[in-house]
């Protein structure tokens, strides 16, 4: 039976490295799509060689950054720095549905495999350049990584508090919204060459990526003049009650943003006789005396753990959450029960254990998203892939010979 995903049928060229690039590519190949991943000759891309959490990963060209988003990929080794590679990519191009690139502004068109070089071999091409500051503008050609951008943006300056300073995010959160977002535009783009049959040139910016995260932060600001203060653990809705509170055992966070999830919270801490209280009777007066009320709760909360509190908080509508590590989190059954993530076993791998990898934040009744092949070495497809572009086994020697492959 052939493929039934949304992608299936549908080519991509992958001429990206480190994270957001990569992730929009993979995102696109679990739905179906063929993703040809190009890298440079020898090691790759130097995403592979990272070391974190577990060395010996990195060290074999696997790191477990590179393998987050590397699954249903075939990988091609390709020196675009000779003309041969940059023939060798435009002849892939042409037959290409998407062009899928994040080098640095003007790196592309210097190599001349930008938009206009790969248009002139396929008009109906829909091509996503990712940078980190947008392709217009005083910053088009500066580099940067998500903390660069978590600082650039205002972000860092909104998380934290008063007494910490601004922070990041711990996580690299814009990298993977960047590559949500621009999967999301290449799939508009593809609707939109079905219904008119022209193709596209998509200008992603990670900066711009991270100002649309914070779109209630930023809106405010540009419709009162008031600048975003830090907020700590309170909830984005400011509501008097949604905060973290201490309890007997670990943390609890509330989002009490509506006055039916408020009195939830009062029946469960006994707290009933605030409604009698006039500084807590109405929404407006627990807004002028917020202190007040979480300390009113805080004492009324070091009776329980937090795990004790939580499920009596949601089944009277209060939505709470005990603070949890990412370990407990993955633990738990209803994180389980969502299929977010796909191991492979040792046998696909050559590891000594399974390998999982994250999948898509969403799930289809049927022809949903799904890895079917894992992470594989620097070039692991070139031959193969050569070989469909025509070239025989004496040219594609030549070229593993003059390092182009």
């Amino acid at each position: 039976m052939s493929d039934q995903r949304a992608f299936a049928g549908i080519k991509v060229l992958d001429l990206t490295r480190v994270l957001a690039g990569p992730f929009c590519a993979y995102q696109m190949a679990l739905l179906g799509a063929e993703v040809i991943k190009i890298e440079p000759p020898g090691k790759g891309e130097t995403v592979r060689w990272r070391t974190e959490a577990d060395p010996t990963f990195g060290q074999q060209g696997m790191s477990l950054g590179f393998m987050t988003q590397s699954s249903n990929k075939r990988f091609l080794s390709l020196d675009l720095n000779q003309p041969e590679g940059r023939d060798i990519f435009l002849k892939l191009a042409a037959e290409c549905d998407v062009v899928v690139q994040n080098l640095r502004s003007g790196s592309a068109k210097k190599r001349g495999i930008d938009y206009d070089a790969v248009k002139a071999v396929n008009p109906e091409v829909v091509f996503m350049s990712i940078t980190a500051y947008g392709s217009t503008g005083p910053k088009q050609s500066h580099p940067a990584y998500d903390s660069v951008i978590q600082a650039w943006s205002g972000f860092m300056s909104v998380t934290g508090t008063k007494d910490t300073g601004p922070l990041k995010a711990g996580p690299p959160i814009i990298d993977y919204s960047t590559g949500l977002a621009a999967a999301y535009a290449v799939s508009a783009a593809l609707f939109q060459k079905q219904r008119t049959g022209k193709g596209q040139y998509i200008d992603m910016s990670m900066l711009d990526t991270n100002l649309i995260l914070m779109a209630s932060t930023v809106t405010a600001y540009l419709n009162t003049g008031a600048a975003p203060r830090q907020a700590g653990n309170d909830a984005a809705s400011r509501a008097p009650a949604s905060t973290t509170f201490n309890t007997a055992d670990g943390l609890i966070a509330f989002a009490l943003n509506e006055e039916h999830q408020y009195q939830g919270m009062v029946r469960v801490l006994g707290l009933q006789a605030l409604n009698d209280d006039a500084r807590f009777a109405t929404p407006a007066a627990r807004r002028d005396n917020i202190p007040a009320l979480r300390a009113l709760m805080q004492e009324k909360l070091m009776a329980k753990s937090a795990a004790e509190w939580e499920p009596l908080f949601n089944a009277e509508g209060a939505p709470a959450g005990r603070v949890r590590t990412v370990p407990e989190c993955l633990a738990e059954a209803q994180t389980m029960s969502r299929s977010l993530f796909h191991s492979f076993p040792p046998s696909a791998t050559g590891f000594s254990k399974d390998l999982k990898v994250p999948l898509s934040p969403f799930s289809f009744a049927h022809n949903g998203p799904r890895a079917d092949t894992p992470p594989r070495p620097v070039g692991a497809d070139s031959d193969v892939i050569l070989g469909e572009l025509g070239y025989d086994a004496k040219a594609i020697a030549a070229l593993r010979a003059q390092h182009v492959i």
